[in-house]
């Protein structure tokens, strides 16, 4: 991830290949998380379809109408905010005064599920499927309770009433499949598993579960199988689930230089991850190959992590957290999902539960490092950047071999504003990485020295990261933006921001570049259209309001433009730009238009 220059957001990757499989209109649909007040995402929780309670026809009496539906939005508040725990205790509590109410019986079952509350989830779904019998997340929370008995032909028969679209058309099959094992009828999971690669993007996951289902009956050949199958549909770059699972039978079947190799191949490909280790220990002879996924209940968490890691990926994240929930419902305690969970909080912006997940996690586990780092960062947003800065200078010493700790503490030093401290971090972090160099490291770096008014090494940096990425949008408008307020290169800075805007039209501080950039170069119309559709991307950036009351006063909009100065000093600007507000704002000092045919030489 990479933190923008003006606006500290943190910038995800690119969505993964499953889009045309996981539509999110379908997906929400299915889930039966669309309607009826139920939203897809924290920031909807307060529009639902089934208007203000007071005015629902199954509620009557002014005294009840008044506790239910003060209880009712607070709970909602609570559950806009993240606090998932908070928003399904009340929702319980005022189940008890609307026992016949499908909504709130929705509701309960949604946030209970989504707390990880299971037991409280399980009586809910079963008063949910009792007016909506297909229901898919209440059916999903019943043949969680089914695989966790035993009771394998219930969960056939609770997925035979889920219509099978959306993301439905995964979860179904594999799980139906898992039933099939359960039951001892290896032939028809296969079926299912062979049906659902055909599906395209789907060869990987089939093919990896109806290995872990065939191995684990003890068919090693068609285990052996299904796992080169989904190899092949990765392209070569397999999960480390599959990895571990396929290495581990090589091993078993005697092959372990086969599996040697295996794992050579994915180290190269990914040299700094951790989570190789205890499958390298093995193929080494340093480690039993006993099978990762061991029983019919693991099999099942493994469906319903895959699952959350494919919504996740879509930013399906309320979806995601169900699902990782439900994993967790399964298996208790298990690293991956936890550590996934605890991602998802901090997504919500749960900080405080995120690190109570992270703390949770065994410190044995190859996860406990990355969710040190996730502590650190969960710290650092939360305000507790010193804390922050101790635990990853720890990190930093505990592992001289590994770079990812001591660029997560240069990226706090920087947006800490400790910009010499951050260079010399990421001074490090270059020591450590060696030949391999990526693009957001140059920029991260690039960003600390143009603060520190190192603008030689910045430069040199920034022109770097466009070696390696030429068209990368955050590098071109920092560059651009920087040569513009030097008064330097304003054409080509003014060509590098276009690109960068056509890339990231919705971003409202490389628009504000692009304006400011023809402001510099003069063209004062353009530029107003621009910083003012900046300013409707980000209305509550001071430095943008500010640009927008310059080119306003240039082109004789003065009203306007002290307005946006005003407004401008109503958003926290920093010291310098706030006194340079208050000189225009009482008439000290003005924007100057240019000379007619004259650029601005600054």
């Amino acid at each position: 991830m990479t933190y923008e220059p003006k606006s500290g957001r943190m910038n995800s990757g690119p969505t993964s290949k499953c889009a045309q499989v996981l539509l999110a209109g379908a997906l929400v649909a299915c889930l039966g998380l669309s309607g009826a007040g139920l939203p897809t995402e924290a920031h909807a929780a307060t529009a639902g379809r089934s208007g203000y309670p007071g005015l629902q026809e199954d509620l009557s009496g002014d005294e009840v109408v008044s506790t239910v539906s003060g209880r009712f939005l607070a709970a909602r508040h609570a559950e806009a905010v993240g606090d998932l725990v908070a928003a399904a205790e009340m929702t319980a509590g005022f189940l008890a005064d609307l026992p016949d109410s499908d909504l709130y019986r929705r509701r309960a079952h949604l946030l209970m599920l989504s707390a990880g509350r299971f037991a409280d989830a399980l009586p809910l779904a079963r008063a949910v499927l009792e007016t909506n019998p297909s229901d898919p997340l209440a059916n999903y929370t019943l043949v969680v309770r089914a695989f966790n008995d035993g009771a394998f032909t219930d969960v056939v028969a609770l997925l035979g009433v889920i219509e099978e679209s959306g993301i439905n058309a995964i979860v179904v099959p594999l799980l139906r499949a898992w039933a099939h094992a359960g039951m001892g009828d290896i032939d028809a999971a296969s079926a299912e598993l062979d049906a659902l690669a055909l599906k395209n993007g789907l060869g990987s996951v089939a093919g990896f579960h109806k290995g872990l289902i065939a191995d684990l009956a003890g068919d090693t050949a068609t285990a052996e199988a299904a796992f080169a199958q989904a190899l092949q549909a990765t392209g070569g770059h397999p999960s480390v689930e599959l990895l571990d699972s396929y290495a581990r039978l090589q091993v078993r079947e005697g092959r372990r230089e086969e599996a040697q190799a295996l794992v050579a191949r994915f180290i190269e490909q990914n040299p700094r991850t951790l989570l190789v280790e205890p499958v390298r220990a093995v193929v080494a002879g340093e480690g039993a190959p006993d099978r990762v996924i061991d029983s019919h209940r693991r099999g099942v968490a493994e469906v319903l992590r895959n699952v959350a890691t494919l919504l996740n990926r879509e930013r399906l994240r309320t979806e995601a957290l169900l699902f990782m929930q439900m994993s967790l419902g399964v298996e208790p305690g298990n690293t991956r999902s936890m550590f996934s969970l605890a991602q998802l909080l901090e997504a919500r912006d749960r900080l405080d539960l995120a690190v109570e997940v992270y703390e949770g996690i065994d410190p044995a586990s190859p996860y406990s490092w990355y969710a040190r780092l996730g502590i650190a960062d969960a710290m650092h947003t939360r305000g507790d950047t010193e804390d922050a800065i101790r635990l990853l200078r720890r990190m930093v010493s505990e592992r001289p071999d590994r770079s990812d700790a001591v660029r997560t503490l240069a990226d706090v030093l920087r947006i800490a504003k400790r910009y010499d401290e951050a260079i010399s971090a990421y001074d490090l972090a270059f020591e450590r990485r060696g030949e391999s160099v990526d693009w957001q490291l140059l920029y991260s770096r690039g960003i600390a020295l143009e603060r520190a008014k190192l603008w030689d090494r910045a430069e040199k940096d920034f022109l770097a990261a466009l070696e390696i990425e030429p068209d990368q949008p955050l590098v071109l408008n920092y560059l651009g933006y920087s040569w513009v307020e030097q008064g330097v290169q304003l054409e080509r800075a003014k060509a590098m921001i276009e690109t960068a805007v056509e890339k990231r039209p919705r971003d409202g501080f490389i628009t504000d570049s692009l304006g400011w950039v023809l402001y510099r170069l003069g063209d004062y119309e353009a530029a107003v259209g621009h910083l003012e559709r900046a300013v409707a991307l980000e209305p509550v950036d001071p430095v943008i309001n500010d640009h927008l009351g310059d080119a306003y006063w240039i082109v004789g909009r003065r009203q306007e433009a002290r307005f946006q100065w005003q407004r401008s000093l109503t958003l926290k600007p920093d010291a310098d730009l706030a006194a340079q507000l208050r000189e225009k704002l009482e008439g000290r000092t003005a924007p100057e238009p240019l000379p007619q045919g004259k650029k601005r030489d600054i």
